[in-house]
C-alpha cells in the first residue's frame, strides 16, 4: 500500500519527495533546544522501549476495557471531503476495524476521559516537560485511513505508534500560501483544500511545486510534527496509536481566550464556516455537536 501512496504523491509533484530526519534517541534539553524551539520535525525510533502500551495495548485489550464506553468515529477523509461523525458503542467500531473492510477511524479520542488509567501507560515527557498544557489522545483505525492535510494553529504534537504503521506527508508553514488554506472549519486547526485522493491539478498547481517530506512511521517510533506544519496520514495496517498536543504559556493563554471564544461562536453559528469537522447532522436534521 505504502509504495502505491507514494508513487501517487510523487507524480504530483516536480520535486522530489524529502526524508524527514531521523533520530534515534535525544535528552530532553536537546529535544528542546534543537527541535521544539526550532519548529523542526524529527521521527524518534528508540525511545518508547519502556512504555506499557507497548506491551499490553492490542484491539484485545482495548475490547476488554472498553465494553461499556460509547465514543465517536469518523468515515474518511472528514478534513477535504464531508464530514461523517457516527456515535455508538466502542466495541462495535473495534469489530469493524478488526475486519479491515472499513473506513471506520476511532479519531482523537481524549484519553484522560475515556481511560484515564493509559495515561501512566505512556511518556511523552519529552515535550510536555518544556510545556504548560498537554492533551493526550487514542487513535484506533484499519488500513487505508486517511487524515487530510491541516496543521495544529496553536499545539506542537508528538505521534507515537504502538501497532501498525502510518505514512506522514508533511509541508512547512512556510508554503502556507500555497497549501490553499480552506474555508472549512475545525477547532484549533487550518484545513487545506489539496486532497491527495483527488487531486486537482489546475486548481491546485502551486502545491505540485512544494518541497514535501514524508516518513513511515513504524511501531516503537514516534514522530514530532511541530505548531503549524501541514500534515498529511494514511494508515497502512490496522494501527493503534497515542498523540500528545503540547502547548506553550503563549499558546495556551490563546486557547483560554481568543480560541475559546471563537470555539463558543462557532457553536452557535457566529464564528467560521457552517462547514466544518466539530458538527454533524443528525437523523432529524437537526446540527450537532461532536
Amino acid at each position: 500500500m505504502e509504495k502505491a501512496i507514494i508513487e501517487r504523491v510523487q507524480n504530483i509533484l516536480n520535486k522530489p519527495l524529502q526524508d524527514i530526519k531521523t533520530i534515534e534517541k535525544i535528552s530532553h534539553d536537546d529535544f528542546f533546544k534543537n527541535y521544539l524551539k526550532k519548529n523542526t520535525p524529527v521521527k524518534i525510533t528508540q525511545m518508547m522501549d519502556s512504555w506499557k502500551a507497548r506491551e499490553i495495548w492490542s484491539l484485545d485489550y482495548f475490547e476488554k476495557i472498553g465494553k461499556d464506553k460509547e465514543t465517536f468515529m469518523y468515515k474518511g477523509n472528514i478534513r477535504q471531503n464531508d464530514t461523517n461523525w457516527q456515535f455508538g458503542a466502542f466495541q462495535d467500531y473495534l469489530n469493524e476495524i478488526r475486519n479491515s473492510d472499513t473506513d471506520t477511524y476511532l479519531g482523537n479520542m481524549p484519553i484522560a476521559k475515556m481511560f484515564p488509567e493509559l495515561l501512566e501507560h505512556v511518556d511523552f515527557s519529552l515535550i510536555s516537560k518544556n510545556t504548560v498544557r498537554n492533551s493526550t489522545s487514542l487513535w484506533i483505525g484499519p488500513p487505508g485511513t486517511l487524515t487530510g492535510w491541516h496543521t495544529d494553529r496553536l499545539a506542537n504534537n508528538i505521534l507515537a505508534l504502538i501497532e501498525g504503521r502510518k505514512l506522514v506527508f508533511l509541508v512547512s508553514p512556510k508554503d502556507s500560501d500555497s497549501m490553499y488554506p480552506s474555508d472549512k472549519y475545525e477547532p484549533g486547526s487550518r484545513l487545506s483544500d489539496v486532497n491527495m485522493e483527488n487531486f486537482n491539478d489546475s486548481k491546485h498547481s502551486l502545491f505540485k511545486d512544494l518541497n514535501v517530506q514524508y516518513t513511515i512511521i513504524n511501531p516503537g517510533e514516534m514522530l514530532f510534527i511541530p505548531q503549524t506544519w501541514w500534515h498529511c496520514v494514511y494508515g497502512l495496517d490496522i494501527s493503534i496509536s497515542s498523540n500528545n498536543f503540547a502547548f506553550t504559556p503563549i499558546d495556551n493563554f490563546k486557547m483560554k481566550t481568543t480560541e475559546l471564544i471563537k470555539r463558543k461562536l462557532h457553536s452557535v453559528g457566529l464564528f467560521g464556516s457552517k462547514d466544518c469537522v466539530c458538527h454533524y447532522v443528525n437523523e432529524e436534521g437537526k446540527r450537532v455537536k461532536r
